[in-house]
């Protein structure tokens, strides 16, 4: 039993550093060890909400964790507020009455989170992870824009992450002609997007962090 024991140890050490060799990011695996104790702090909370949504309680984690780092009181430049990082307006939609309440901004995150999902049902579910997170920060109104790029000038599968991730920075003013293609206006419907290059490292951000929880809570199940 001890060998056994030893054996898995060994193995287990050897992934760790293989799996850190190849993807390790040091500012956000920092920041991930470093906010371990929120994230148990909340990790019924977040369980409790991901499980009324049928959503993955890992990834919201992760998306808490981009967000606000786990802040109850933080508050972004552009207005949004708490934990979860909800704009006023999108507040007031979720029955949010109090975005620092802990409670409420994981509640009424889940609620937004699980529209978007439905907003996404044909997709892959990794490429559907990240088009519900850009719709998260960027709009989903956004990735619709993009989605149509894909599909009409593109010609590529709109339900796939990396087409549509390149027609998000293609949302802009220099993208013109292309928009004239596409829509009689010459104009993407949702307004031009000048802040693709923000989402997009949100996205990968989150994903990294989702990876991160969902490898160290394997792991710690397996120990």
């Amino acid at each position: 039993m001890l060998r056994k024991r030893t054996l898995i140890l060994i193995l287990t050490t050897l992934a760790v550093i293989l799996v850190l060799s190849l993807v390790i990011n040091v500012p956000l695996d920092l920041r991930l060890i470093v906010l371990t104790p929120k994230i148990l702090k909340y990790r019924g909370l977040i369980q409790q909400h991901a499980a009324k949504e049928a959503l993955d309680a890992q990834l919201i984690c992760a998306l808490i964790l981009q967000e606000s780092g786990f802040d109850e009181r933080a508050e972004s430049s552009v207005g949004a507020l708490g934990l979860t990082q909800l704009m006023p307006n999108t507040a007031k939609e979720l029955g949010v009455q109090d975005p620092f309440d802990a409670n409420q901004s994981i509640a009424g995150a889940t609620r937004h989170l699980r529209t978007l999902y439905n907003a996404f049902p044909e997709s892959p579910d990794e490429h559907r992870h990240r088009l519900v997170v850009a719709s998260y920060n960027g709009g989903l109104g956004r990735v619709r824009d993009a989605q149509t790029l894909v599909r009409d000038h593109h010609a590529r599968d709109p339900l796939l992450w990396e087409p549509v991730s390149i027609a998000l920075s293609q949302l802009t003013k220099q993208h013109a002609a292309m928009h004239r293609e596409v829509w009689k206006n010459g104009k993407p419907p949702h307004g031009y997007f000048e802040g693709a290059h923000e989402t997009l490292a949100h996205v990968e951000r989150v994903m990294h962090y989702y990876a991160r929880i969902r490898f160290y809570e394997r792991l710690l199940f397996f120990l």
